[in-house]
C-alpha cells in the first residue's frame, strides 16, 4: 500500500506545473478538515434559518398577542359598561318593589348574582396577562348572567303582585254611584228628617232625579237584591277582600241575586222607596261587616257638595 499521494498542480496563466506528493495521514487530514467545515457550514446555516424562522414566529404570535389582548380588554371593558347599565335595572327593581310594599332584594345578592355556569378550567396559556382578563370575563360573565336570572325572576315576581294587586284594587269600592249628584248627607249623628230625632247615620245619601242609573262602585256579585225594611229597594254587592257596597231607596233594580258585575255597571235606578221623603241613593260601604264612612271610598273629584 502507497504511503504517499501524488497530486498534479497545472495552471496555465502562470505557466506551472508542479507534482507534489503528501503523505497519505496528511491527505485524511485535509479531507477531514474540509468534511467537517462542509458538516459545520451547512448546520451553521440550518440554525440560522432555523433562529431566523422562529424569530418571525415569535414576532407573529407577539402581535396576535397584542391584538388579542386589545380585544379581549375591548370585552372586558364592554361587560363593566353592561355591569353599569345592568345598575339602572337594580334601581328600577327596588322602584318597583317600594311602589308594591315588596321587600327589596338585598345588594349582596345582587352583586354576586346567582344561577351562573361554572366554566371548565383554562389550558396552559403562556401569556399570564392574557390568562387574567380571560378569567376576568368569565367571572363578569357569570355574574351578570346571574343578575339576569335574578332579575328575571324578580320580573315574574312583580308581575304576579300587579296581577293581585289589579284583582284586589278592581274589587276595591273607589268611583263615585251617581258621578255628578249632590251630597246631602254624611256619614255619622245627625237629625232624622222623618222623625227628628238624632240618629247615627250610616252612609251617605247623595240627590239624584228620579230614575237616575245607579253604578257598581267596583267589581263582584251581588249578594242580595230586594226589599229591606227601612232601606226600600235595595242591591248589596260583595266585592270580596271583606268589602261590600249597598244602594238602597232604589226605584228598580237592574240586576238579580248571585250575579256577577263590573264596576261602572248600572244595577238599580234611583228612587224613595222604604223610609225616606225624596228620591235619593242611600250609599254603605261596609269592611269585614263594619260599616264605615263611604266617604273614604268614593272619588270625589266628580261630586258636588252643599
Amino acid at each position: 500500500m502507497a504511503n504517499h499521494v501524488e497530486l498534479l498542480v497545472i495552471s496555465k496563466k502562470y505557466n506551472i506545473l508542479r507534482n507534489l506528493r503528501l503523505p497519505v495521514l496528511v491527505v485524511y487530514i485535509l479531507a477531514g478538515f474540509l468534511v467537517m467545515a462542509t458538516i459545520s457550514t451547512v448546520l451553521l446555516f440550518v440554525n440560522s434559518t432555523r433562529r431566523t424562522f422562529v424569530r418571525m414566529h415569535l414576532t407573529k404570535m407577539e402581535h396576535e398577542n397584542k391584538i388579542l389582548t386589545s380585544k379581549l380588554d375591548s370585552i372586558s371593558m364592554s361587560l363593566k359598561r353592561a355591569q353599569g347599565y345592568f345598575d339602572e335595572h337594580i334601581v328600577q327593581d327596588n322602584r318597583e318593589r317600594t311602589y308594591l310594599q315588596m321587600a327589596y332584594i338585598h345588594p349582596d345578592v345582587w352583586s354576586m348574582g346567582i344561577g351562573g355556569t361554572r366554566t371548565d378550567p383554562l389550558p396552559m396559556v403562556a401569556n399570564k396577562n392574557i390568562e387574567r382578563i380571560i378569567n376576568d370575563i368569565n367571572e363578569s360573565m357569570d355574574v351578570l348572567k346571574g343578575k339576569c336570572y335574578l332579575r328575571q325572576m324578580s320580573q315574574r315576581e312583580l308581575q304576579a303582585q300587579i296581577d293581585d294587586n289589579t284583582n284586589l284594587w278592581s274589587h276595591i269600592p273607589s268611583i263615585h254611584p251617581l258621578s255628578g249628584c249632590r251630597i246631602c248627607s254624611g256619614y255619622g249623628y245627625r237629625v232624622d228628617p222623618i222623625d227628628r230625632k238624632v240618629r247615627m247615620h250610616w252612609g251617605l245619601d247623595i240627590g239624584a232625579p228620579r230614575g237616575t242609573k245607579i253604578y257598581s262602585t267596583a267589581d263582584g256579585v251581588v249578594s242580595s237584591a230586594g226589599w229591606v225594611n227601612g232601606y226600600g229597594l235595595t242591591v248589596v254587592v260583595d266585592h270580596g277582600f271583606g268589602f261590600k257596597t249597598a244602594y238602597a231607596h232604589c226605584k228598580t233594580i237592574l240586576v238579580r241575586r248571585n250575579e256577577r258585575i263590573k264596576r261602572g255597571q248600572a244595577i238599580a235606578r234611583v228612587g224613595s222607596s222604604g223610609r225616606s221623603i225624596s228620591p235619593h241613593l242611600h250609599y254603605e260601604v261596609r269592611v269585614s261587616g263594619v260599616k264605615i264612612n263611604p266617604y273614604k271610598y268614593i272619588n270625589t273629584s266628580s261630586v258636588i257638595f252643599d
